[in-house]
């Protein structure tokens, strides 16, 4: 994919104290993830490289949770609670955003 046929994604918890954008395509393909944790959470989200993704605000506002073989890291905002990305265990050098 060329990076002209790339589009600025934005997000961020909900208190808003982590906040990010990533460059991805306009039509993204949407993932489930059938791990025990994202099944109880119904995340759904999509996969952008490391590169192309960009941590605005918030890095130490993060708290990590891993489990099982702890190749996944999970990120969630101290404050609120909310995970809005993470380090998928079959993807290690991208980001799966929701």
């Amino acid at each position: 994919m060329e990076n002209n046929d790339l589009v600025k994604h934005s997000g961020g918890c909900h208190c808003g104290a982590v906040r990010f954008t990533a460059l991805a395509s306009s039509k993204i393909t949407i993932y489930v993830c059938n791990c025990s944790i994202c099944t109880k959470k119904q995340l759904k989200g999509f996969i952008v490289s490391d590169e192309n993704f960009e941590l605005l605000k918030g890095k130490d506002n993060l708290i990590q949770y891993t489990f099982n073989t702890g190749g996944a890291k999970h990120l969630f905002c101290k404050t609120c609670g909310v995970q809005s990305f993470y380090k998928p265990r079959s993807n290690p050098e991208g980001i799966s955003m929701s």
